[in-house]
């Protein structure tokens, strides 16, 4: 029977093994000296570790590295060309797959579009198939450890179920994370988008952010919030924090489909970003994205784009509304948590870039107390692939580095 020293040792044995592989990761290549100093562990801890993941071959020793008095010393880094894991993110649109390695290089991304007619079976199905064939396309020369899922909507570990998501029709309370294990023998790891998109800044730019207080905004077809403190994810008792889309920004306003009245998610996102251009258009306004509308039936996000770009009366008066209207959610999150860095990312920060940070921050400069804002960084997404895709990956990582033995076989 193990006594409490033998299993509080092994929580100290397993802390210190994450701790190595996150400071590998993080550094690319780093000498054991090297990790030792950013660790504050003794050398002959690391010395053990790094032989212990070395053999299991999640670790590589790779060239030599100047160190101190002219010495030189073999470099180590993650093996990220053999172990990896794939990251998936479900949109009211599409979803996507990537395989990316431990160290974060990405193998292959690819997106498939959500059929509006799929159940909710049908449509796991179809993410399950494209997971395994994207797994089985690269297992010759590359193990996949696990796969992370971003969702939209909040999700509740303990019950495994999406609390709700609008605009979504039938996967509340769907057990996803049963649904999509059932068919892989290797561990799935179900997370919500927003705050995927918030580990993947930690993960990315860990040494910055690592003791900051950050909140990361998804700003696309919903709105939500990640939310970074101290270098972790604050969930809150359920899991489900950071939902701003379902925070009420007009007490009077209609229902929502969660039930509460007037919630930002109805004033903005890309999916009424797109209906009210809709509108209008039906009235006979005119814009530049008309000729478009005409010839496919919907509006891209890369038309769009543009038209902000050329400056079309029409779109910009609407995206205009969505700036003003996201500027007071993030206003409501800066007095409530006071971080010290927001991030804005996802489909309405690609379209809208400097223009709309302007926009924003203007706002948020108005609103909030000098103080506050002296202290406040507001900036966009500057991960150039897509963060929330990154971060299920980065989560399904994080979970192997803290016990690679369980998932190496």
């Amino acid at each position: 029977m193990a006594t409490e020293k033998s299993i509080n040792q092994e929580k100290q044995q397993k802390i210190n093994r994450t701790l190595v592989l996150r400071l590998v990761r993080q550094e690319k290549l780093a000498s054991r000296a090297e990790i030792a100093k950013l660790s504050g562990l003794q050398r002959a801890t690391i010395t053990n570790i790094v032989k212990e993941l070395i053999e299991l071959g999640i670790v590589v020793e790779d060239g030599l590295l100047s160190g101190n008095k002219g010495r030189r010393s073999i470099g180590i880094r993650i093996n990220g060309e053999k172990f990896g894991v794939a990251g998936v993110m479900v949109t009211r649109e599409y979803f996507g797959v990537s395989l990316i390695g431990l160290s974060g290089e990405i193998h292959e991304t690819r997106y498939f579009k959500m059929e509006e007619t799929d159940s909710v079976s049908e449509s796991i199905k179809r993410i399950k198939n494209e997971i395994r064939h994207m797994i089985e396309t690269h297992q010759q020369e590359f193990q996949t450890l696990a796969v992370g899922v971003a969702v939209p909507g909040p999700y509740k570990i303990d019950g495994d179920e999406v609390v709700f998501v609008t605009n979504l029709v039938g996967w509340d309370g769907s057990p996803i994370s049963s649904l999509l294990q059932e068919d892989f023998s290797i561990p799935v790891y179900i997370e919500n988008d927003a705050n995927a998109g918030a580990f993947a800044q930690l993960w990315n730019y860990e040494k910055s952010l690592s003791r900051k207080d950050m909140a990361y905004i998804v700003a696309g077809q919903g709105i939500g919030c990640g939310i970074i403190s101290n270098g972790m994810l604050l969930k809150g008792a359920l899991g489900i924090a950071g939902e701003i889309g379902h925070t009420t920004i007009d007490y009077c306003g209609p229902r929502c489909e969660c039930g509460n009245y007037g919630c930002l998610e109805m004033y903005c996102s890309m999916l009424v970003f797109k209906k009210n251009i809709r509108a209008r258009l039906a009235k006979g306004e005119e814009s530049w994205v008309r000729e478009s509308y005409k010839k496919k039936g919907f509006l891209t996000q890369d038309v769009l784009k543009e038209a902000i770009e050329r400056g079309d009366n029409l779109v910009k008066e609407e995206f205009d509304k969505m700036c003003e209207y996201l500027a007071v959610g993030i206003i409501n999150v800066i007095n409530q948590l006071n971080p010290e860095l927001v991030i804005i990312g996802d489909s309405l920060a690609e379209i809208g870039g400097e223009y709309m940070l302007m926009k924003i921050k203007s706002k948020i400069q108005e609103r909030v107390r000098p103080i506050i804002w002296d202290n406040l960084q507001v900036e966009l997404n500057e991960i150039p692939e897509n963060p929330i895709l990154v971060g299920a990956a980065a989560i399904a990582a994080q979970h192997v580095f803290e016990n690679p033995a369980e998932f190496i076989k």
